[in-house]
């Protein structure tokens, strides 16, 4: 485990070595490109209520975006309607079903979608709703405070700076959170140190797979906005996912997962 701390894997059996080595990225999607589509859809359905939620309370700021694109260039003061944000604290446990599911699929494992989703998102809901009302502050209080800044005299670009740098950390640590969660017994407090190690101690290849996975997000919004919002109720939720974990995963058992040369012959390990 060396500096994440203790042994804190569940009983589970993951890929040898020698199966881990032959996993192929497009051969999987290929593979499972269909069952994205179902828990793509099972996900949505679930989490469709919170989006609607938000959506509804944002409809009576949209008519104001003026004012905030005003706050912004003239360093107004302006609070972010919270508001909007509130519906989507409660998502996280059914991020922890999909999690799951996705995190099998990179270990190449069995997977029964609709029940092994409802099954870990129960047993993952305390976690889950926790991690979800965090990573819901962080997004309301990120952009709060940079607008603070702003206005207070402080250099832009050293704002803008702090902001992208914090804002990519964060959304970094996402890769690992859930999927430690649904894999060892940890207290929240141990899933996000490990996860902001993870961050650091790959930071390089963590870039790479976030600049593809937002480049493709932007691009889309930017250039064919209804075709992204298609594409993330049927396939794209389900798709990115599994790109973090397909490669979150292989970190976390390079450097989580105890060797199987340490552990005693008798000693199965499997996911709980």
């Amino acid at each position: 485990m060396g500096i994440f701390g203790n042994n804190y894997n569940q009983k589970g059996s993951g890929l040898t070595k020698e199966e881990a080595a032959q996993r192929n990225y497009f051969d999987m999607v290929s593979r499972h490109f269909m069952d994205f589509m179902k828990v793509n859809l099972l996900f949505f359905g679930c989490i469709f209520v919170f989006i609607l939620a938000s959506a509804l309370l944002a409809w009576p700021y949209l008519f104001n975006l003026g004012e905030f694109v005003d706050a912004v260039m003239l360093n107004k003061n302006y609070m972010l309607p919270i508001l909007p944000f509130i519906p989507f604290m409660f998502i996280g446990p059914f991020v922890a079903g999909l999690t799951y599911v996705l995190r099998n699929w990179a270990r190449q494992e069995h997977v029964f979608i609709v029940s092994d989703f409802f099954e870990h998102t129960k047993k993952n809901w305390k976690q889950g709703l926790a991690l979800s009302v965090l990573n819901t502050f962080l997004t309301y209080a990120l952009p709060t405070a940079a607008l603070f800044y702003l206005k207070s005299g402080v250099s832009e670009l050293l704002v803008l700076v702090a902001f992208v740098i914090v804002s990519v950390i964060l959304i970094i640590m996402n890769f690992y959170t859930y999927t430690m969660m649904v894999t060892f017994k940890m207290s929240l407090g141990q899933i996000l140190k490990n996860s902001f190690l993870l961050t650091l101690a790959k930071l390089p290849q963590n870039l790479f797979f976030f600049i593809i996975i937002f480049g493709i997000h932007l691009a889309l919004i930017v250039y064919a906005g209804p075709i992204w919002i298609v594409l993330m109720i049927f396939v794209l939720m389900a798709l990115s996912g599994f790109t973090m974990n397909y490669y979150s995963w292989h970190v976390i058992d390079k450097y989580m997962m105890p060797d199987e040369a340490d552990q005693p012959e008798e000693a199965v390990f499997e996911d709980a």
